[in-house]
């Protein structure tokens, strides 16, 4: 039996690859014949039913993973914050906001989805991330949502709930080390750019 590590797909190629996932040479000729990078939406939406579930479970696992080996170490930078989310929310069709809460010694304590929004916004109420940050324990904690546009540039809101986040958690002791904005191919810090 092949383990995960060591298994034959390790050494195949991209083409092998994609007749392993979907067993259908014309998706795969498709797709060389494109010439274009693998849309995997695209693959998965010609799969049946049963293989796509498999296909999506594994690439959610995958990003899950992602995720998961930046939670155990502290959390100091944007890069740290962007490493931590941005596969869980970097390519995610609508918007959704989070509250990463930390403790003294910068360590996640936990990963809080806020709100799920439309294509272009999602609203986030202070009190319910106040209460979060409480109820946690966090002493210090980032703001981060995503922008399926691809814009990583803040909107007046943005600042605007920056702001309001960064004197409410202060008037409860509680830092703000940033407010990081995600897309698919990047990441706005308001901490790099002074603005925290």
């Amino acid at each position: 039996m092949d383990t995960l590590f060591d298994s034959p797909c390790r050494y195949m190629s991209d083409s092998e690859l994609l007749y392993e996932i979907s067993n259908n040479r014309q998706i795969v000729s498709d797709i060389e014949r494109s010439n274009e990078v693998i849309d995997l939406e695209k693959l998965f939406s010609s799969l049946t039913p049963g293989r796509r579930r498999v296909a999506v479970a594994a690439v959610e696992i995958y990003k899950r993973q992602q995720s998961q080996q930046v939670e155990c170490r502290q959390i100091l930078r944007s890069e740290d914050i962007y490493e931590l989310m941005g596969p869980l929310i970097g390519d995610l069709p609508n918007e959704e906001f989070w509250a990463i809460s930390l403790n003294q010694s910068a360590k996640l304590i936990k990963k809080v989805r806020i709100s799920v929004g439309g294509i272009d916004q999602t609203s986030a109420d202070i009190r319910l991330i106040m209460r979060v940050l409480i109820d946690t324990g966090a002493t210090q904690f980032a703001a981060v949502h995503n922008h399926p546009s691809g814009n990583i540039r803040p909107s007046n809101e943005d600042k605007r709930l920056t702001e309001q986040l960064k004197k409410a958690a202060g008037l409860l002791n509680i830092r703000m080390i940033d407010h990081v904005i995600i897309t698919n191919g990047g990441y706005y810090s308001f901490g790099d750019e002074g603005l925290i």
